[in-house]
């Protein structure tokens, strides 16, 4: 029998939550006080939701694909930030259909809107190409 703690097993959950879902670390402040969310949608991947239960709190990163419209919802606990890049290729094809209160509008980097967000339930919507 081979051990199940083993790195190759660690390193798929790892994608599925840094890759797909975009839930990662921000290295220039550890400990998840400040929050990367970059999901990367592809593949034939309709939907992703992911959640981590860091010692700051639940943070969550839920997205799907239905026909052209991509809708990407998180989750930040109390008393963190993060930083949320949407695939768009111009911001105002953004569309926060919840909270906007608390969020910074950063700029475009690589066809994603990048926001900063303070703690809270946001969702953003965006058209894609198929």
């Amino acid at each position: 029998m081979n051990s199940f703690n083993h790195y190759a097993y660690g390193s798929i959950g790892d994608w599925l939550y840094g890759v797909v879902a975009g839930i990662d670390v921000d290295v220039d402040q550890p400990g998840f006080q400040h929050i990367i969310i970059r999901p990367y949608p592809g593949g034939g991947l309709t939907y992703a939701k992911a959640q981590y239960n860091a010692i700051t709190g639940k943070i969550a990163s839920e997205w799907r694909i239905e026909k052209t419209i991509f809708s990407l919802s998180v989750t930040i606990p109390t008393n963190t930030s993060a930083r949320v890049y949407v695939p768009a290729t111009k911001p105002e094809d953004v569309a926060d259909t919840g909270n906007m209160e608390g969020v910074t509008f950063l700029g475009m980097e690589n066809d994603r809107a990048v926001y900063e967000v303070q703690s809270g339930l946001y969702v953003f919507e965006t058209k894609i190409e198929n």
